[in-house]
């Protein structure tokens, strides 16, 4: 009988090994830091949230030609929408879902030109059937380092979001 050839050895040296390691290392090092904050993006998510229910609340105060008011609800961190009803009270909107803020993000406080800074309780945002919003800021913090300031446009509606506390002016 012929003596068997040698089979080619299967499995891969060390040096091999240890060069697919580093290359691993590597790219996780590159990658990994540009993955996105995920606590940053449902912060930024809830700011855009409150921006809506803001925009949604002048729109129907402009269209139905009442008077609207946001109501801020600090503690629950929540914000709920009504307008002034024919028995001289708020009616809550009920085609305006009530907005609450996804965990860890939490409404610091509410700022107006009439009530000043809220910390606790519930502020309220007031809107005029001619489309004028209440100066006013909403500031959202993910109970970490991040901070979120949301302030709509007095006349025009528009909205804006910006990072970090903004200060207001209070009367």
């Amino acid at each position: 009988m012929p003596p068997r050839p040698l089979r080619a050895q299967k499995g891969f040296t060390l040096l091999e090994l240890i060069l697919v390691m580093v290359i691993i290392a590597v790219s996780m090092g590159i990658v990994l830091p540009r993955l996105p904050d995920i606590a940053g993006m449902k912060i930024h998510r809830g700011a855009r949230k409150v921006g809506m229910i803001m925009k949604l609340t002048r729109d129907r105060a402009v269209t139905l030609r009442r008077y609207y008011r946001l109501e801020v609800d600090i503690e629950t961190s929540t914000l709920k929408a009504s307008y002034f009803g024919p028995e001289n009270s708020y009616v809550e909107d009920e085609d305006i879902r009530v907005l609450e803020m996804p965990s860890p993000v939490r409404i610091a406080d509410v700022v107006t030109s009439g009530a000043g800074r809220v910390v606790e309780g519930a502020g309220e945002i007031f809107f005029s059937p001619k489309g004028m919003i209440e100066p006013s800021a909403i500031h959202l913090t993910d109970g970490g380092d991040q901070e979120i300031t949301i302030q709509p446009g007095v006349l025009n509606g528009s909205i804006r979001i910006e990072d970090g506390y903004v200060e207001f002016p209070t009367p």
